[in-house]
């Protein structure tokens, strides 16, 4: 099999580490919302992904140029929505769904998703740092493999993360789930604060 499909197999692992704001949103909406939201959600996440990593094969060199042109104000926007986000949802009473036997996704957590994610353009900027590592800028003529291979990656690992999180959810109580996702509001909160400190430290 064409080796830039592991490549972006490696790239895709590594973007779907749900550490960052994003990740902890699409893991809290499984919490308390169910697994198809959740996945629904990260769906839009992997979708980024697979752009920003299109972008940064293509353009790499464009790309690094630009965002490091519109670093603070990329930064300061990533802040801000992260921010009203956190807020929104410490303000927001936690409803703790049921499982549902209707079998469809959440078109609205999806998009949800994919505008938090491909609003924080850092993350191209660390597809760039994992392509310089593998070497995928001399690859030129396999995107698409690299594409399939981030997309692939994405969905098996969030597919993991969602039922580990759903079965685990067997054992937490209500209770235990809404205190949860107001800290998981918070560290979204938190996230937001901390990209807007920066930007205003450096100007």
């Amino acid at each position: 099999m064409n080796i830039t499909f592991f490549k972006g197999i490696i790239t895709g692992i590594i973007l779907s580490l749900p550490f960052g704001p994003v990740g902890l949103y699409c893991m809290e909406k499984t919490l308390t919302e169910g697994k198809k939201d959740g996945f629904s959600t990260a769906l839009g996440m992997i979708t980024s992904d697979v752009v920003y990593g299109l972008i940064a094969f293509f353009f790499i060199n464009q790309a690094e140029e630009f965002i490091l042109k519109y670093e603070f104000f990329f930064k300061a926007l990533v802040g801000l929505c992260l921010i009203i986000l956190g807020i929104k949802k410490l303000k927001t009473p936690v409803v703790i769904k049921k499982p549902t036997k209707i079998n469809e996704y959440n078109i609205q957590n999806y998009f949800s998703g994919f505008f938090l994610s491909i609003i924080n353009v850092t993350g191209i900027i660390t597809i760039i740092f994992i392509y310089t590592l593998l070497s995928v800028v001399g690859d030129a003529n396999n995107y698409i493999f690299l594409a399939a291979g981030i997309a692939t990656a994405g969905i098996i690992s969030w597919t993991i993360n969602v039922q580990v999180l759903t079965y685990f959810k067997k054992f937490i109580t209500d209770d235990l789930l809404i205190k949860l996702s107001k800290l998981s509001s918070f560290i979204i909160l938190t996230f937001g604060v901390i990209s807007l400190g920066y930007i205003v430290v450096n100007l």
